[in-house]
């Protein structure tokens, strides 16, 4: 079985490839940067407790694909905490982005199905009373 079957076997709907913008409008959008552009998020890969993402980012005056990790400090969180940046050229697809999730998972003792981090609570803000 290969390894995208077995992972999505194993994590059933907690599995789930996104692909958001096509190699055409990526291309489009380096050669006509629009002046408002942000940060946008080509393509997700989830895996359990594990996310990539190719994200597209200005850089100068220049658009960029760029890898970031995510992770989660309970599996069910709907938070997710950034990790790290990757500098691996970007490929956009199923296969590759996993390959890439595989071993940042192995490199870094991550897991698809269990958290390796402490839940952190923060804390609220406090609501101020209305002043009448």
């Amino acid at each position: 079985m290969n390894r995208k079957k077995e992972l999505q076997q194993q994590l059933g709907g907690r599995y789930l490839y996104e692909r958001f913008l096509s190699e055409r409008e990526i291309k489009k959008l380096r050669r006509e940067i629009p002046n408002d552009f942000s940060e946008t998020v080509a393509a997700m890969l989830t895996a359990g407790c594990l996310r990539l993402t190719a994200v597209l980012y200005r850089s100068n005056n220049e658009l960029l694909l760029g890898y970031d990790v995510f992770v989660k400090d309970d599996p069910d969180s709907s938070e997710w905490i950034y990790y790290d940046g990757l500098s691996d050229s970007v490929i956009l697809k199923e296969t590759d982005m996993l390959r890439i999730l595989d071993r940042v998972a192995t490199e870094n003792g991550l897991s698809y199905t269990e958290c390796c981090f402490d839940r952190l609570d923060g804390k609220m803000p406090k609501k101020e009373k209305a002043h009448l």
